[in-house]
């Protein structure tokens, strides 16, 4: 019989994730710490998912599942938090991948680091074709909110086990926000509560990496991005004036990036553009990251098979 009070809730959101749900689940059933609970969102999907859920849950008393109709992760994932039962929430895509030990290292940090409010790991990220890349995420061991301003060093959602209580403080994720809504979270929880936000220095988790593909989500990103910054200017303007030129830089080369990753090299260079006219420095600043998006936004509009072979 399953717990009714496990130590941990995972939380899945869902959306037409047929070809992937059950190796993402099965990730949480082989977990080496086994007190949790797994509360698969459907948000409206149009495909087999929401019946491979309920099939999973049948053959599982410890997976739960929920029905919405479409409204986005973030509704889902608050929907989630507001059934869950543990006092340590984590949250899993439904195309990425936990390492066994993920939640016994994660619940060891927590108990042994009663500050600690959010706790992720480092990850390793997987290309669609399902090779991982050279290299995984950094390590930090703790996120100040300058480090959450610019750039999300959890990288996603699936990445953060909190703890309910501070869920609950913050009200969960932004329903408003459809893209970065996990960046505005982590934010929130290092600026505005007694918790912070600490990092593992071991690789526990396989990210999946798809492309924006659309001019549509950038646009969405850049929505989400707004509300993200009047949010943080709110909470700590300190942070947020004296760096205003250079976040709005550090913003169009992410979205050049994400660009690139849908391939769409026009928009990337131009993004990279308006991030050097905006601020000179971050070309100072990270002068590899511009450098390279630049060059790969480039070897794609242009025939330059040297310039393909610098950037592949």
């Amino acid at each position: 019989m399953m717990n009714r009070n496990p130590t941990v809730s995972v939380i899945m959101p869902i959306f037409n994730a047929e070809k992937t749900l059950c190796k993402s689940v099965l990730s949480v059933q082989v977990q080496t710490f086994r007190d949790w609970e797994l509360i698969l969102v459907d948000d409206g999907s149009t495909d087999t998912s929401l019946d491979l859920a309920d099939e999973l849950a049948a053959r599982d008393d410890r997976i739960r599942v929920i029905a919405q109709k479409n409204a986005g992760p973030a509704e889902a994932r608050n929907n989630g938090i507001a059934c869950a039962r543990g006092r340590i929430i984590a949250f899993l895509d439904a195309d990425d991948l936990w390492h066994r030990q993920r939640l016994s290292a994660c619940l060891g940090h927590f108990g042994r680091n009663p500050q600690a409010g959010v706790v992720f790991t480092r990850i390793a990220f997987m290309r669609p074709d399902g090779t991982r890349g050279a290299e995984p995420s950094p390590h930090f061991d703790t996120l100040d909110p300058e480090h959450l301003l610019s750039e999300n060093p959890v990288c996603t959602t699936s990445n953060i086990v909190a703890r309910a209580v501070l869920l609950e403080r913050l009200g969960g994720f932004d329903k408003k926000m459809a893209y970065l809504e996990d960046q505005d979270l982590l934010f929130r929880a290092a600026a505005n509560s007694p918790w912070t936000v600490e990092g593992l220095d071991q690789v526990l988790l396989d990210y999946s990496i798809g492309g924006v593909s659309r001019s549509a989500d950038l646009a969405r990103t850049a929505k989400s991005w707004r509300c993200f910054m009047a949010r943080a200017g709110a909470i700590a303007p300190e942070l947020v004036r004296p760096r205003w030129n250079g976040l709005i830089a550090d913003f169009h080369r992410n979205q050049a990036r994400r660009a690139l990753r849908g391939g769409l090299p026009a928009t990337a260079l131009n993004s990279i553009v308006q991030a050097l006219l905006r601020d000179p420095l971050i070309l100072i600043r990270m002068p590899r990251r511009v450098g390279l998006t630049f060059a790969a936004a480039l070897a794609l509009l242009l025939p330059i098979p040297q310039l393909k072979e610098y950037v592949r």
